[in-house]
């Protein structure tokens, strides 16, 4: 089987597919990056590669089109870059194999309908829900047509909004799609993602919104009673009461699982379908831009990170969210996300009481 190609896009795209027009590349196999180094250098570090940019290149329509600079203070190493994203892919593609997850089973088959397809810019992305949805979806209703000003100002749901321009692609149409594409994913830690989604649909969750009454059912199930009063008097579930809820979800499902907290291998089941670029939420700005430049997306979105100061202190914020429950309740969530820490490389050893 032929390895994926990576580089910067040379030419037209009218004849053959762009992933024939990018330059290959075959990295050798490493370990997964553990996601927090960054290559995004000041001049000191590497004089010789990468060097401050001027206020003129940076805002010089021009910048980008050899695939070294993205929109940045800083050129990208794109050389590392291209290792980086080859060891995700490789790691993913090792660890389908490891656990079987590249074979349909009764309960686990190829789901093409969360994809978006931009065939202008020949781009494929599975939106995984608080890993920089938000941005995402900005930018793909950007290339859709929709201008800055109506998506500034509008109220509907950006989602809605882009499947009016991108329907849900069949799994057939999808495999097609990604032959001539670039396609991506961008992923985060299961359990930053799991309290972001906690902080945002449910501590904070609008009121009368389906996550609202969702909140109270949670409080009027799971809220224990000490002496006939409630252990505590919050108008919304604390978050193991939550992951109480979740658990028992799991284990007894009467539903799909919210896609704000299903597992990301269980939502875009990336075993069955090729990824050029796995972004991470953790590198996000490095790998963003490195997915702008090799797309030749410079001119048509610029970086940019929305609702970035949610994700301030977020390793410490989840580590005391964490602390709230017992072992048992760990565990139970590692094994409902242990794919995507697996297939992804993120470890949970630091969230596991000793």
């Amino acid at each position: 089987m032929d390895r994926p190609y990576y580089g910067a896009i040379s030419g037209g795209t009218s004849n053959g597919s762009s992933r024939q027009q990018l330059l290959q590349f075959r990295p050798p196999f490493h370990p997964a990056d553990g996601g927090g180094m960054h290559h995004l250098r000041v001049v000191q570090h590497q004089p010789h590669r990468l060097h401050v940019l001027h206020d003129k290149q940076l805002h010089d329509p021009r910048a980008g089109r050899n695939g070294s600079i993205a929109n940045s203070q800083y050129r990208i190493d794109m050389d590392y870059m291209k290792l980086r994203m080859e060891h995700r892919v490789a790691r993913l593609q090792k660890k389908c194999k490891e656990h079987r997850l590249d074979e349909p089973k009764h309960n686990y088959k190829p789901k093409a309908w969360e994809y978006l397809i931009q065939p202008d810019y020949r781009l494929v992305w599975c939106n995984v829900f608080k890993a920089a949805s938000t941005s995402w979806m900005y930018n793909f209703n950007l290339m859709a047509g929709y201008s800055t000003q109506f998506l500034n100002k509008t109220k509907d749901v950006p989602v809605q909004l882009a499947r009016q321009k991108y329907p849900r692609p069949s799994v057939e149409k999808l495999r097609q799609a990604i032959n001539g594409s670039i396609s991506f994913i961008i992923v985060r830690h299961p359990f930053e993602r799991l309290v972001s989604a906690y902080k945002d649909k449910i501590q904070y969750a609008l009121r009368n919104s389906h996550h609202h009454k969702l909140s109270i059912r949670i409080i009027q199930k799971y809220r224990k009673m000490v002496n006939g009063k409630p252990v505590t008097l919050l108008k919304y579930p604390t978050f193991a009461e939550f992951v109480d809820y979740l658990l028992n979800e799991i284990k007894h499902p009467h539903d799909e699982i919210d896609m704000h907290w299903v597992p990301m291998t269980k939502f875009c089941t990336p075993c069955f379908f090729h990824y050029d670029v796995i972004a991470k939420f953790e590198t996000l700005e490095e790998d963003q831009n490195y997915l702008i430049s090799i797309a030749r997306l410079d001119s048509v979105i610029k970086p940019q990170w929305k609702n970035a100061g949610k994700g301030a202190h977020t390793n410490e914020v989840v580590l005391k969210f964490f602390s709230e429950l017992t072992g048992a309740q760990v565990r139970g969530l590692y094994d409902f996300y242990r794919y995507d820490f697996e297939l992804f490389g993120y470890s949970a050893k630091e969230y596991f009481k000793e």
